[in-house]
């Protein structure tokens, strides 16, 4: 129970002592004699408190549920706050993948050197928000990435296979254009590199 409740119960309380006690203290002074008035009087006196009490405990109860509401109010204005804080960092974040993205698949169009295109490509795919892409970029970059797989040897597949990990953490979209064509590609890529780690483990 909070101060303010003790007070407003101390207060009743109060009140009705005193005036249980104004009623028979006008009864002493008619000789001691409880009449009929009287005892209906205290007893309306004493109901009058208990409806008193009774009130003030629902006005104790309407200012929490006020102060509830306000607290309820605040929460919501936190909660929508973050809600708008996490979207803008999930903006940022994206607007960054999808930069370094595009890094790396100009620097795979800026070198003949296959292996070096390979490992490109595949941090290019890695990186990409495939949702959000064009599924024709993300198809042609997938169909670099196989081209300049095959045009390595076996020992620089082996090498580019240990980031075989980065591959399987990308998750391609059903509803994407070209998902089929995509997915083929996926798993083919997978499987060239594995097959080429099997064959010659890097060292």
């Amino acid at each position: 129970m909070k101060k303010r409740d003790i007070i407003i119960v101390t207060i009743c309380v109060v009140a009705t002592l005193v005036c249980i006690a104004l009623t028979f203290w006008g009864n002493y002074k008619n000789e001691g004699v409880l009449t009929t008035d009287a005892f209906i009087g205290v007893l309306a006196t004493l109901i009058g408190v208990c409806a008193t009490i009774i009130v003030g405990f629902q006005i104790a109860s309407f200012v929490k549920i006020g102060e509830t509401e306000k607290q309820i109010k605040k929460i919501e204005i936190e909660r929508d706050k973050m809600q708008r804080e996490r979207e803008l960092l999930q903006k940022e974040i994206s607007y960054v993948e999808d930069e370094l993205s595009n890094a790396f698949a100009v620097l795979a169009g800026s070198t003949n050197n296959a292996a070096i295109q390979s490992i490109a490509y595949l941090a290019c795919i890695h990186c990409s928000n495939i949702q959000t892409t064009n599924a024709d970029v993300t198809l042609h970059r997938y169909k670099s990435l196989i081209d300049s797989i095959k045009k390595t040897g076996e020992e620089e597949k082996a090498l580019i296979s240990q980031q075989i990990y980065r591959l399987e953490q990308v998750r391609i979209p059903i509803e994407i254009e070209h998902y089929v064509e995509i997915s083929k590609l996926h798993i083919e890529i997978i499987e060239i590199l594995k097959k080429a780690l099997s064959s010659n483990p890097a060292k």
